[in-house]
């Protein structure tokens, strides 16, 4: 998939791709004004995204109410040496009438997704200048 970026005014981008766009900020701090989330935000919310699609895709297959399906990602710092290395939890919260016998199954639904898959491959970056 090809994103091209584009620099609007401050400290915001919006990134193209197909028939979509994300536009981001930065923090004040960083001399944006923080209307919108920071890239890094959008990356850390691919995550909970990504594993909550492939749960209520169980769900809807098998039928399952998906009320009161809940994802909340936490994340961290594992490291004092390393900023960049994060420990990343996500808890889910069931529906009450979740049928226990697919608990497990549920798991490794959330476990199917692609985000977490190629971030755990570690993806080559090549960043070249034309």
């Amino acid at each position: 998939m090809k994103i091209e970026v584009k620099l609007l005014e401050g400290q915001q981008l919006q990134a193209n791709f197909g028939e979509h766009s994300i536009i981001s900020d930065q923090s004040v701090a960083a001399g944006g004004k923080a209307e919108l989330p920071e890239p890094f935000d959008y990356f850390l919310a691919s995550m909970p995204l990504c594993a909550t699609f492939y749960m209520r895709k169980f769900c809807q297959q098998r039928d399952i109410n998906t009320d009161g399906l809940k994802v909340v990602q936490n994340n961290e710092n594992v490291s004092k040496g390393d900023p960049y290395k994060k420990k990343i939890t996500l808890t889910v919260t069931l529906p009450n009438d979740f049928p226990k016998k697919y608990e497990k199954a549920m798991l490794a639904a959330a476990n199917t997704c692609t985000v977490k898959k190629v971030i755990q491959a570690m993806p080559d970056f090549d960043i070249t200048i034309v």
